[in-house]
Order: structure tokens, then sequence, then C-alpha cells
């Protein structure tokens, strides 16, 4: 079965990522600083085992820094799109000001397809 289709899927169901996000977090010590497998549910445990089996192991090529910034275009230049390229609307979906939203885009060189 294809990895993707044996995830959770979180698409469009934000309340429910919110409350699973703070189970984990109640779920852990005051010492933990990182939620690790053992505090995710058994159900998510076995799922996180099979993908890594089906995952191939990815080469690393890029620093950390290179990769986290390239992540960060994908999901600013995602939710412009599912927001249809409004800025205000993308920024409050993405929890940051108007002000770092059009900061990032123009760092990251995103701008509106033209139609």
């Amino acid at each position: 079965m294809n990895r993707k289709k044996r995830l959770k899927d979180w698409a469009g169901n934000i309340r429910e990522l919110e409350n699973f996000v703070e189970r984990l977090v109640t779920l852990t010590t005051k010492k933990q600083k990182i939620i690790d497998r053992k505090t995710l549910p058994p159900e998510l445990q076995k799922e996180l085992k099979k993908s890594k089996k089906d995952s191939p192991n990815i080469p690393t090529t890029k620093s950390l820094s290179e990769s986290l910034t390239d992540y960060e275009e994908e999901l600013i230049r995602t939710t412009l799109k599912n927001c249809n390229w409004n800025q205000s609307k993308a920024a409050r979906a993405l929890n940051i000001s108007e002000h770092d939203m059009r900061y990032k885009m123009k760092k990251l060189r995103i701008e509106k397809p033209k139609a």
C-alpha cells in the first residue's frame, strides 16, 4: 500500500490535527524536550514502522538550512494557491503576519503566476 494512503490525511482537518498535537504535548513529561516515537499512540507507531520500511534512504545533498528554506517555499506556495493567492488569508492560515508573508515572498522570490 502507498505510504501516503496509509498515513493519516490531515488536509482540511486542522482541528483534529491541533487536538492530536495537544494530546502528544500532554502525554510528554516536563523533562522531555522532544516528542519521540514512544509518545505516539500505538496505531501511529505501527504506521511509522511500516512507512520507514517503505521509504528509500534519501541521500543528504543539502544542508538543513537549505532543506528548511525549500520546505518553507513549498509550504508558502501551496498555501497561497489554496487561498487563491490572497496573501492575508495565506498569512492567517500559516499563523504569520501579513508583513512576514510579504517579506518571505520577497526573500523567496515567490510571485503570483501570470494568468
